[in-house]
């Protein structure tokens, strides 16, 4: 498995701000320094093994063993060992509990479930000064483990204790809890864009639509059952594993039950330990379907938590037949999830790991290929392909893995956009489908492949071209200019053509307007349709410059100022998901036909989702 670094923003630039203008501040940025996985544990790893993670994996299952030790220990102090036995044994069965030793970033979920476990028993204990501390810490590896407060202040109440020192309680995890949302860089930009998501990336308030799929989604996950949307099948090489646990499991249940040890009186009623769970599992459950974009099995893996904590007291009361036929195909579901994938959505399943942790492998093995050395300072400019959904842009982007690859913390990789010029070396890298790597020197015009001969140059073009409108927008006219007339060299005639124009453009937009004429006059038109369909794709993936972008229209042989054509492209973001682009053509159009209906409704339709105009996606 990868050594995944997802939870370090080294990059400020998310998709969403398609790296045209500087990003807005990213609440990992200064949050990182606070959370202990990533302000800590990832700085230790990159000191005890930064090459292949095996301490990483080998950390992250002691973390989870301990766990599981501490929730025995907890339900075997409620109800009784027999409880705590099965407990213990229903978490480590869930099917998402594995990933999170698989995947190094899945650190931050188990180190929180590791806490707030340890907060739990501490506070059993009548050790709240200790407890209050490891909720703390759990709190700062993951924030769903706020939900762990309520239980803890209400831990007496609910069990039927005298309270110990209540008013304490309440003011201890409530200033906890109002320092962390004070300090908290995410929360304040959540609220400073209406809970909606963007700057804080994936999390925010919005698509209500989903709130009922998700949860339904993580009801059924919390079973170990596979959710709607989610294809499951026996994974060979994962099921072998999980087959010899399920023979251990029946053996050694057997084995205890001839001699009587998994007996043990309950001494805490269901219905109290029911309340625990409910008020524990509940909140933690609703954050990450009502707050978070895209749905992640393993985000149930907190919940299950909570959700082990009751089953293992009730399935206690059970004879010992049926509790064993219920643990063996609890896990024999949970061996049957691991197999799960998801074919038309990006779910981060554990199959979906292992083949980003391939994925990233083959890349570095390419980016070592292609280049030996990277100098000081060098900043590598990548595009991809659909390889992104594999976890190649995470690590490379987000992660900065070039750093870590090259031991070279100068290194900055960047989508092509959010170039920052000054470097003392740059290079043009596109991550193609294949996970080959195709790179372009923007001085030299020179092409070449980590494992072809001959590349093709249509690979490159789309990062070139953007590299090139970069440049312009910036004001670096000329240079731009050299670039594109490289590319229409290399290129066939079609693309020769596509860059002409784009040249033109350029010159439109510096007030080179001779130039550009004279550079019109000498390229074949597009059919109309064609040409829309190429301006729309400039706009929505729009250049720094207004201006650059505003002339392509002009350089395609249209109109920035025709109703028709602005109300086509408006029409086509909204219909790409793009509201917030769609919105700004929308404002467009309603400044060149006042009384447009269409405007109007999508603006309608952008106000009330919260919607902001902007150009950029």
């Amino acid at each position: 498995m990868r050594r995944d670094r997802k939870g370090r923003r080294e990059a400020k630039g998310r998709p969403e701000a398609g790296g045209r203008q500087p990003a807005e501040p990213r609440s990992p940025g200064r949050w990182t320094v606070l959370l202990i996985p990533l302000g800590l544990y990832f700085k230790l790893l990159a000191i005890l093994d930064p090459r292949n993670g095996a301490p990483a994996h080998l950390l992250n299952l002691a973390a989870l063993c301990v766990a599981i030790v501490l929730l025995v220990t907890l339900v075997s102090r409620l109800c009784g060992p027999r409880a705590g036995l099965f407990s213990g044994l229903l978490f480590a069965s869930y099917g998402n509990v594995p990933g999170l030793v698989a995947w190094t970033s899945g650190c931050q979920d188990l180190f929180a479930i590791l806490f707030v476990t340890a907060a739990f028993l501490l506070r059993h204990r009548g050790k709240d000064i200790a407890a209050l501390a490891c909720a703390t810490a759990g709190v700062l590896c993951k924030e769903p483990a706020i939900a762990a407060f309520p239980v803890l202040i209400f831990w007496d109440w609910i069990l039927g204790r005298p309270p110990r020192h209540p008013k304490l309680q309440i003011i201890g995890y409530g200033l906890v809890a109002a320092l962390w949302a004070v300090v908290h860089p995410g929360i304040h930009l959540l609220a400073g864009r209406g809970f909606k998501s963007g700057a804080t990336m994936y999390v925010g308030l919005e698509h209500s639509e989903r709130w009922g799929l998700y949860l339904w989604r993580y009801l059924m996950t919390l079973v170990n059952l596979p959710p709607p949307g989610l294809d499951a099948s026996w994974w060979e090489e994962r099921s072998l594993y999980g087959f010899a646990a399920l023979a251990i499991l029946v053996a050694g249940l057997l084995a205890l039950a001839r001699q009587r040890r998994i007996g043990g009186a309950s001494s805490c009623s269901l219905r109290r330990i029911g309340l625990i769970s409910a008020v524990f599992v509940v909140p933690s459950l609703l954050m990450p379907a009502i707050l978070v974009r895209h749905w992640a099995p393993y985000f149930a893996c907190m919940p299950a938590l909570g959700v082990a904590l009751f089953l293992g007291p009730a399935l206690a009361r059970r004879g010992v037949p049926t509790a064993i036929a219920a643990l063996s195909m609890f896990l024999l579901l949970g061996i049957w999830c691991r197999g799960a994938r998801a074919e038309d959505e990006q779910v981060l399943t554990e199959r979906a790991m292992v083949e980003a942790s391939n994925g990233v492998r083959t890349v570095r093995s390419n980016f070592e290929k292609l280049f030996p050395i990277l100098p000081k300072g060098s900043e590598v400019l990548v595009s991809f392909g659909t390889s992104g959904i594999r976890g190649i842009q995470s690590a490379l982007i987000e992660g900065q893995a070039l750093r870590l690859w090259y031991r070279d913390p100068t290194l900055r990789t960047v989508r092509t956009r959010e170039r920052i010029p000054g470097a003392p070396a740059e290079y043009l890298v596109r991550v193609t489908d294949d996970l080959d790597l195709v790179a372009f020197d923007p001085r030299t015009l020179r092409l070449w492949s980590a494992t072809k001969a001959s590349p093709n140059p249509g690979e490159i073009h789309r990062s070139a071209n953007e590299y090139a409108r970069t440049l312009a927008a910036g004001g670096d006219t000329d240079r731009a200019i050299r670039i594109m007339e490289g590319l229409t060299r290399i290129e066939p005639g079609e693309l020769g053509a596509y860059n002409r124009r784009m040249i033109a453009s350029m010159l439109l937009a510096a007030g080179r307007r001779r130039e550009a004429d004279s550079t019109l006059a000498a390229t074949p038109p597009f059919p109309k349709d064609v040409a829309l369909a190429l301006v729309f794709g400039l706009v929505a993936d729009a250049s720094p410059s207004e201006q650059l972008d505003d002339a392509a229209f002009e350089a395609f042989g249209l109109s920035g100022s025709d109703p028709e054509t602005i109300r086509t492209i408006m029409l086509g973001l909204e219909q790409n998901g793009s509201m917030a682009q769609a919105a700004w053509f929308a404002l467009k159009l309603r400044r060149l036909a006042p009384g447009d209906s269409s405007s109007a409704e999508l603006l309608e339709r952008a106000s009330r989702m919260g919607v902001t105009p902007q150009r950029f996606r």
